[in-house]
């Protein structure tokens, strides 16, 4: 895992290499191991390295050949396959690092072709001194993230807004107004925007190109989930999903520095434990708990633990570190992040970071088979809405469903502001307060992220497993697990998101994803064999943290979490 900054600038004044290697090393903590950089007449490329494999310096990056030039940043899972393809073509190879094969890959079959091929986590850039053109693409899912920015003839790129923030001037770096308003309807900003109008998000599964000569900069897509079902039988199903599921985990098990497991007791990492143990025997588990019984999850992991064979640790999360920890969020993510799972997401990798280099996690899981509540609440709620006839919307409102108060609203309103108050969005009243604050359009369009990923053809559950997976999974999830893992120089790899696992679980019928009426009842009885029963039958959490006080003041004062980060991301910009 590393960093990556890079500054194109074709102008007189031209780079200031100097400082180019401070934004660089603002990202030392993605990369501990080394700095390399590569400096060109108006290309700056900088790296920072967490060896992971072929530890070497052989492994060093930046890599060039024949005026290519190319850093990376994460891992490529079947660079072996594609390395002996290459080698087979007659491309030579000077390390054992995965990275090699990107810059070999895009010499022989272009970004296009190479990208096709690429199975990983991964955030790469590329630049082609022959062509004049620079390319940055990024994994299907989004797990590894890369942002850039472009203004009055510069573009800059980087693993981490701070590094960009580092080295441009702050008045080109303007708030944007609109972008706060997604954060409070979203609690996280989506791509490709972010909290300032010239730095933008890379989305996933897509390609950048940018031609230095000309300043020309597109984006598009390379991938797209599946749209058809499948349905060949529940025993046809799970034994395909098993296969791909142990696949998945045992190309990820690659490392030539110690690997463990972050074991949280849910479905999700509790497979992946029992699937890595039977292909790397002696792996270390790690669980992070609460002293209130009610949000510990502790003695779940430990039975899993035991079943699996781990040598699993276990530390507490204590009252009095939360303070220290809420305001370090701003430091990890550069601008307002609302998912307070950041928190016990840092402490279980600072945890692991202490014992292993890279953990493999289980995040990805619930958007792929169907773990969320809200998928139960939002179908029921679109079932309410058409069965009521337009004139009568709004009158007997079921208690049962989430903010019943607020059902009137609900029931007016398209499927997509429905789904945003399942999620838990504020309400209008409060978002037209804020709009007017930050003198933002009141006919804004806040739910355009929501819009582009949606479906109106699917059903219910399956229009918003596709908008989580393609909105809250790499803008929040995979986010959170990125900032909080390499914040500790920690590898996080999201186990269930291979390529092959995503695309087929978009492909199952909902009989089977909620199969026996139960969220994710398909998967549990998949994988029921290699789980022990207290395992199985516990109802799902969700890695949060109990309320140690602040949240409520929060809510008091500003009447949710995300609009007081909001208020307090506003106050330090203007008073900077």
């Amino acid at each position: 895992m590393c960093g990556l900054f890079g500054i194109i600038d074709p102008t007189p004044a031209g780079i200031d290499t100097a400082r180019a290697r401070l934004a660089r090393d603002t990202l030392v903590h993605r990369g501990p191991d080394q700095a390399g950089d590569s400096c060109q007449p108006g290309v700056y490329m900088g790296h920072r390295r967490l060896s992971i494999l072929d530890t070497s310096s052989a492994g060093r990056q930046p890599m060039a050949a024949d005026g290519v030039t190319v850093t990376v940043n994460g891992e490529i899972y079947n660079f072996r396959a594609l390395k002996a393809e290459l080698q087979q073509a007659g491309f030579a190879f000077h390390s054992a690092s995965d990275s090699e094969v990107v810059l070999q890959g895009y010499r022989h079959w272009g970004v296009d072709g190479l990208t096709e091929r690429l199975e990983g986590m991964y955030a790469a850039v590329i630049y082609d001194n022959n062509q004049r053109t620079l390319f940055a693409f990024r994994d299907r899912v989004g797990i590894k993230p890369l942002f850039y920015f472009h203004s009055r003839g510069c573009f800059a790129w980087a693993s981490e807004p701070k590094a960009i923030k580092a080295y441009v001037e702050q008045a080109d770096l303007n708030l944007d107004p609109q972008a706060i308003i997604d954060f409070l309807v979203y609690r996280y900003i989506p791509a490709p925007k972010t909290a300032y109008k010239a730095l933008r998000k890379l989305p996933a599964a897509h390609i950048l190109e940018y031609r230095t000569q000309t300043g020309q900069l597109d984006t598009r897509p390379y991938w797209r989930l599946p749209e058809a079902e499948t349905d060949p039988g529940d025993t046809v199903l799970k034994e395909r999903l098993r296969e791909l599921l142990d696949a998945s985990i045992r190309d990820q098990l690659v490392s030539d520095v110690p690997l463990g497991l972050l074991l949280s007791g849910g479905i999700d990492s509790s497979a992946i434990a029992a699937v890595a143990t039977r292909c790397a025997p002696n792996l270390q588990s790690f669980s992070i708990g609460f002293r209130e019984q009610a949000r510990d999850e502790t003695p779940f992991a430990t039975a899993m633990a035991e079943r699996a064979g781990t040598t699993h640790h276990t530390q507490y999360f204590e009252r009095d570190e939360m303070d220290s920890l809420v305001e370090r969020m701003d430091a990890w993510f550069d601008e307002p992040f609302g998912d307070t799972s950041a928190i016990p997401t840092f402490r279980v990798c600072a945890f692991a970071r202490r014992s292993v280099t890279v953990a493999l996690s289980g995040d990805g899981g619930d958007e792929l088979f169907g773990g969320y509540r809200w998928y139960e609440r939002y179908d029921d709620l679109r079932r309410r809405q058409r069965l009521m006839p337009g004139t009568s919307r709004g009158i007997n409102l079921p208690s049962a469903l989430p903010h019943s108060d607020q059902l009137t609203l609900l029931l007016s309103k398209d499927p997509l502001w429905s789904y945003a108050r399942i999620r838990g969005s504020i309400t209008h009243p409060r978002l037209r307060d804020w709009k007017q604050r930050l003198e933002v359009p009141a006919d804004y369009d806040e739910l355009w992220a929501y819009r582009a990923a949606y479906d109106p053809a699917a059903s219910p559950r399956k229009a918003a497993r596709r908008i989580d997976f393609h909105t809250y999974l790499p803008d929040d999830i995979l986010t959170k697990v990125d900032r909080a893992s390499m914040a500790v120089s920690l590898e996080c790899r999201p186990a269930l998101l291979s390529t092959e696992l995503v695309e087929f679980a978009f492909t199952l019928p909902e009989r089977f994803l909620y199969r026996g009426g139960e969220l994710k009842g398909g998967f549990k009885w998949a994988v029921a064999d290699m789980l022990p029963s207290v395992v199985l039958d516990h109802a799902k959490q969700g890695f949060s943290v109990p309320d140690f006080g602040w949240r409520n003041a929060f809510v008091a004062q500003f009447g949710s979490v995300q609009e007081g980060l909001a208020d307090k991301y506003l106050n330090a910009i203007q008073n900077s």
